[in-house]
């Protein structure tokens, strides 16, 4: 049995096939012009396509088709009718205006397949707009469109004038629609900082808005660009660009619209890559001989109990290490934190390009909590991603309360007990005598600021700001080569995102040398998973 929309193409497939020449010597038989036949045809047709799409499916497709045929033609004789009527007696306003151009003008819109007028009326204005359906779709007269528009008789001639020659020139054209609509760039996108309104996720959730922004990423474009080059009717791209502007993820300059953020293109992506590869063994070299040097020390602070080994506080050190390089080289250079926005927030927002890197870049670094905070590496590679999942809410405050007043098992209310079902055997275990003893690490912020100091007076930590401010530098001639002047001002929080692909690629590198060990139940594995208590 056919399905809805199999029965829908045959019919289409067998209308085309089948009835549109025959469909055409009826309508030239009836108008008994070419060019008026040829348009009478393609009216016909995209009534019945139009029908088909829309679910009709008739008992008799031929008798169907026949009947819509004549319907149309009486309408269009009537239309006739009225025309020759209204030209026999016309007063100086409610015929066009007096222009040399205007007949041939008229007479090209007029003779031009109606699909075509259709096409180019989703370009241009709605203020054009609706004159010109008034005039050459239902037939009024510029005295009843002004009247009906509120408008002048003189507005109405000039705009229609205007209309006459944005509808020329864009008949003229061959216009390729929709390349990305029909194609769309693949782009993802990464974004931090404080969104509790959901932008500027919200506002990228479908295909148009990001092949917009994509579009207008170092391309200032106005509407009606935009709108030709997506193959979306002008209404509809003002008010897409206008959600986007809004979200501030389109800056307007003048008449056009250019993306406010970074989105790294393919080309762009791989050059980066690259530098930051270029050194990365290095700076991999120089963490593995910190951590080696001052693992006995960083123990001693008691962010990991006995039963944890030093695998399970090197790959969260690792990471934490490069984001303090990060951040304390990066402070020298004036780095922008994550822009603020009209709505009071401050997030940063960046795209990329869907591109095979030659190693996963990725890592993630999420947190939960107020006060008390439960943080976790999400590591791109390994299958690490998820590992046992991260903690809820209510299980962050559950264990960091444990922690901080070694409460037992015993003392819990029955909504702690059900709490501690998620908790037990991923973050943490109950001891004999009933305390709970966390299984991820604990990190105070005296602990925190005693390793920074360790790293800062080891003798390694000169050359790693070195390489990493050298790094900045060569990121940001590489991103000012790829983007557009207006975005040179701000370009800092991008570079600043992008370093932090340096935490993986160390992660890779130790892997390699078998100083970090993989566990061997990755869904199980809260590697990177750590308590911040302040």
């Amino acid at each position: 049995m056919q399905s809805g929309t199999e029965i829908r193409e045959r019919l289409i497939k067998e209308f085309a096939e089948s009835y549109m020449e025959k469909l055409f010597y009826f309508c030239l038989k009836k108008t008994s012009s070419h060019i008026e036949a040829e348009d009478l045809t393609q009216d016909i047709a995209l009534q019945i396509i139009t029908a088909l799409n829309k679910g009709m499916i008739p008992t008799s497709f031929s008798a169907w088709i026949w009947q819509i045929a004549r319907n149309r033609y009486s309408a269009w004789a009537k239309e006739q009718h009225s025309q020759n009527e209204s030209q026999s007696a016309f007063d100086s306003n409610d015929y066009e205006i007096e222009d040399d151009s205007e007949n041939i003008l008229d007479q090209m819109i007029r003779t031009e397949q109606m699909s075509l007028l259709r096409r180019e009326l989703a370009f241009i204005k709605s203020d054009y707009r609706n004159i010109v359906v008034a005039y050459y779709v239902e037939n009024k007269n510029v005295r009843e469109i002004a009247e009906s528009l509120s408008l002048s008789v003189n507005t109405v001639k000039s705009r229609l004038l205007r209309a006459r020659e944005i509808l020329k020139e864009g008949m003229d054209m061959a216009r390729e629609f929709g390349k990305l609509s029909y194609k769309p760039e693949n782009i993802a996108f990464a974004s931090s900082g404080s969104q509790p309104s959901g932008l500027p996720w919200k506002a990228v959730q479908r295909k148009i808005p990001k092949n917009i922004l994509l579009h207008a990423s170092n391309n200032p474009s106005t509407l009606e660009e935009l709108s030709v080059e997506l193959g979306i009717a002008l209404p509809y791209m003002e008010e897409e660009v206008k959600i986007l502007h809004h979200a501030t993820l389109l800056e307007k300059q003048g008449d056009q619209y250019i993306t406010n953020f970074f989105i790294l293109d393919k080309d762009c992506r791989i050059e980066v890559y690259h530098a930051l590869r270029k050194t990365a063994k290095e700076r991999s070299r120089l963490i593995r001989e910190f951590m080696d040097d001052r693992m006995t020390d960083i123990r001693a602070m008691g962010i990991a109990g006995d039963h944890m080994d030093d695998n399970t506080i090197r790959w969260w050190l690792v990471p934490a290490l490069m984001d303090y390089l990060i951040e304390t080289s990066v402070k020298a250079k004036n780095v922008y934190e994550p822009p603020k926005r009209a709505n009071g927030e401050s997030w940063g927002f960046v795209g990329y390009e869907i591109t095979d890197l030659p190693e996963e870049t990725v890592m993630g670094h999420n947190g939960c909590g107020d006060k008390n905070e439960f943080w976790s590496y999400k590591y791109g590679d390994y299958s690490l991603w998820d590992q046992c999942g991260e903690a809820y809410y209510e299980e962050v405050e559950l264990m960091c309360n444990c922690i901080r007043e070694n409460r037992k098992l015993s003392s819990f209310t029955d909504i702690e007990k059900r709490v501690w079902n998620g908790i037990h055997g991923r973050y943490a275990h109950i001891s004999d005598d009933g305390s709970m003893i966390p299984d991820i690490l604990v990190i105070r912020t005296e602990a925190l600021e005693q390793i920074h100091q360790l790293f800062q007076e080891h003798k390694n930590y000169a050359m790693l700001i070195q390489n990493v401010t050298d790094l900045y530098e060569k990121v940001e001639e590489i991103f000012k080569k790829y983007s557009h002047q207006v975005l040179h001002n701000n370009i800092g929080y991008n570079i600043r995102m992008e370093l932090y692909a340096m935490r993986m690629m160390a992660i890779h590198d130790l892997v390699e040398e078998n100083v970090l060990k993989l566990p061997q139940d990755t869904s199980k594995s809260s590697l990177g998973m750590y308590i911040f208590l302040k």
